[in-house]
């Protein structure tokens, strides 16, 4: 009797060590990963990392992360990011990186203006804004080195493969969804 050929459904990666174990495994047919389920699941935990770091700031990773992207925009190009810029270069779609913006406004720690191209708006790191976004860098630093000095040898990889899925997978610019500024 000839050897079975080994079909796509039998050649799947092998399990993944989790911290725990789950069961099912986390796709609809319980036989493979689901990788949007993996990536979620690693992204809420890297961000809980950071957060834990910059709570002595006050700030979450993603607050931090914008008002220090909304500084850096307007030090660049010596003129404050539009919404739309702002959301593509964090890679958001306009809604919620508004949705985002509010608090971050009534905190002070960014202003949200008239840009005087129509309706686009303006978005700029307030002076205590980019004051908080400097004192959580040394936070962002320690966070960053933990993280990198547990995935050890791995690192280097996963970067690799982060940025390839992130080319790779399929969809529109988050930005592009409404392009009104």
């Amino acid at each position: 009797m000839p050897e079975p050929v080994d079909s796509p459904a039998s050649a799947l990666p092998a399990e993944p060590v989790y911290p725990e174990p789950v069961f099912p495994r986390p796709a609809p047919d319980g036989r493979e990963d689901c990788i949007c389920f993996l990536l979620r699941s690693a992204a809420r935990r890297a961000s809980e990392h950071y957060t834990r770091h910059l709570a002595k700031i006050g700030l979450g990773l993603p607050q931090h992360s914008l008002v220090g992207m909304a500084a850096a925009f307007e030090k660049r190009n010596g003129r404050p990011a539009s919404i739309t810029e702002l959301a593509k270069a964090l890679d958001l779609d306009r809604t919620t990186l508004t949705r985002n913006i509010r608090p971050l406004v009534e905190a002070g720690l960014l202003s949200v203006d008239a840009s005087g191209h129509g309706r686009a708006r303006a978005v700029r790191a307030t002076r205590e804004g980019r004051s908080a976004y400097r004192a959580g860098l040394a936070l962002w630093r320690q966070a960053q080195d933990e993280m990198i000095a547990g995935l050890k040898d791995e690192y280097p990889a996963l970067m690799a493969g982060l940025a390839a899925a992130i080319v790779a997978t399929p969809g529109i610019e988050p930005a592009a969804a409404n392009p009104d500024s």
